[in-house]
């Protein structure tokens, strides 16, 4: 099954740390190649994309195939809801929502948001046009964490019991995007409202870039067995959310992994969705917490970490 035709997490977010910290080599959950092909297009030369889903993996080969097609844009479904940004799980269960959606709404109220261009003009067109008990009612019931984790998510990510998950309201979150930034600029909640970017592109769909045929090199398997291998350098790992699908003691483990295998000005970056992730003292004392800037325009996350190894000095 493939879980992600695309890639939610925000390339902005990505490409801040990449313009502000300076490594030897990326590696990265391949997911739906999107904030691959985003860093590529941003400068960077080479990424390692690691899967253990095969589906995932040729879904991407798919997709960079399809960067050089003079039908590009067709095959990708930039403009209609078939295609290979579509098809995923989580896309389709998106897409369902996006046509309930103007139900949900009074006429040219979708329209009325992305004409906003203020937060504060959002914020009104919010209240008045959006924030019905219709609305409320049965956005909390299809976004609600047990019709998500059987409808949306993969199972690997909710199958471990020994952790308690954390609450998370996405009709909040949802909410707090929406207002942040203008439609055409964030393609995640553009999608969500019309089941396909109407208003928006991601970045590396805007022009005909094509990358390198090197750029990208594809691993299938975990992500923990792929860093163990790997020589010591200042590496950038994207570890995702995988955590949240692995108990305590294996993520202990793929700490010290990751710090084996980091020299000092390494990355290491992660998301927490309904899981809080521990983190062993033994890593926090080699490793400081970096404070990122840039908003993260993704409704899903809650939290994003990103970690920097420190000299011994």
């Amino acid at each position: 099954m493939l879980y992600y035709s695309q890639s939610w997490e925000d390339t902005y977010l990505l490409r801040s740390i990449v313009d502000t910290h300076e490594v030897e080599h990326y590696h990265m959950v391949a997911s739906g190649g999107d904030h691959a092909f985003s860093l590529l297009r941003h400068g960077v030369t080479h990424i390692h994309l690691i899967d253990t889903e095969h589906t995932q993996i040729g879904h991407v080969q798919k997709k960079l195939a399809a960067l050089s097609a003079s039908n590009r844009d067709e095959l990708f479904g930039v403009s209609s809801r078939r295609g290979l940004l579509h098809g995923g799980k989580l896309e389709g269960f998106l897409q369902k929502f996006s046509r309930v959606f103007p139900i949900l709404l009074a006429p040219g109220a979708r329209k009325q948001m992305v004409q906003a261009d203020s937060t504060a003009h959002r914020a009104e067109v919010y209240a008045h046009k959006w924030d019905t008990r219709r609305f409320q009612f049965l956005t909390s019931r299809i976004f609600s964490l047990e019709n998500v984790d059987t409808k949306a998510r993969p199972l690997g990510l909710i199958q471990d019991k020994s952790k308690k998950p954390r609450q998370v309201n996405y009709l909040d979150q949802f909410k707090e995007k929406i207002l942040a930034h203008r439609l055409i600029e964030n393609p995640y909640v553009d999608y969500i409202i019309h089941g396909y970017h109407k208003h928006s592109r991601l970045d590396y769909l805007q022009g005909n870039w094509i990358p390198e045929s090197d750029a990208l090199l594809f691993h299938q398997m975990d992500m923990k067995s792929y860093v163990r291998e790997l020589p010591r350098a200042r590496h950038m790992i994207h570890a995702s959310d995988i955590m949240e699908g692995t108990d305590e003691e294996y993520n202990d483990d793929f700490f010290a992994v990751v710090d084996k295998a980091c020299t000092p000005g390494s990355l290491f970056l992660y998301w927490e969705h309904r899981y809080a992730i521990t983190v062993p003292h033994s890593f926090q004392n080699q490793w400081t917490l970096v404070k990122v800037t840039e908003n993260d325009r993704v409704p899903f996350y809650n939290n994003f970490y990103l970690w920097k190894k420190q000299s011994k000095d």
